[in-house]
């Protein structure tokens, strides 16, 4: 089992999404870089929450990397108790990080994630090729409707999700 530092694994955090890389949570990484970059690039639209966004995504991803580093170190030690001691309980090829109580499950649909990278994508060229265009949208506070769309997309999974009206 490859230990991964956790000095390391803070300093690579300090850009989003490169501490989950380095310790192999590629989705998750992936995932904290698009929010970053669509926080950094909201900011001219929407200067009084999108960098309030962006520094709620970094700290919580530094956290969580730091978090997950703590799990596997953890989970190192268990396997070397269960393949170096003879009274180890268990087969060593069963331990599973994952399998370990509290630890967290990482439930997300790609589909998210090719949607995140469609609409930054969008975002991106409207920027670049199109600036007349996103001026237009800046104007009338694009970043706002956007985030108020979030928001009721959001409300809307929640009262999906509960069953108990």
């Amino acid at each position: 089992m490859i230990r991964k530092r956790r000095w390391l694994t803070f300093f690579l955090a300090m850009i989003p999404g490169v501490g989950h890389l380095y310790l192999g949570f590629k989705k998750q990484g992936l995932q904290f870089m698009i929010g970053a970059s669509i926080c950094i690039i909201c900011i001219p639209s929407e200067p009084m929450i999108f960098p309030f966004a962006l520094a709620a995504l970094w700290f919580y991803q530094l956290f969580d990397a730091l978090q997950k580093a703590a799990w596997m170190k953890i989970a190192a030690a268990e396997h070397e108790r269960m393949m170096f001691q003879p009274d180890a309980f268990g087969a060593p090829w069963t331990m599973d990080l994952h399998s370990m109580p509290g630890y967290p499950q990482d439930d997300m649909n790609p589909a998210w994630v090719g949607i995140g990278c469609v609409v930054g994508g969008i975002l991106l060229l409207m920027i670049t090729a199109f600036p007349g265009l996103w001026d237009i949208l800046s104007e009338i506070n694009f970043g706002t409707i956007l985030l108020s769309l979030v928001l009721i997309g959001y409300g809307l999974k929640l009262l999906k999700s509960n069953t108990r009206a």
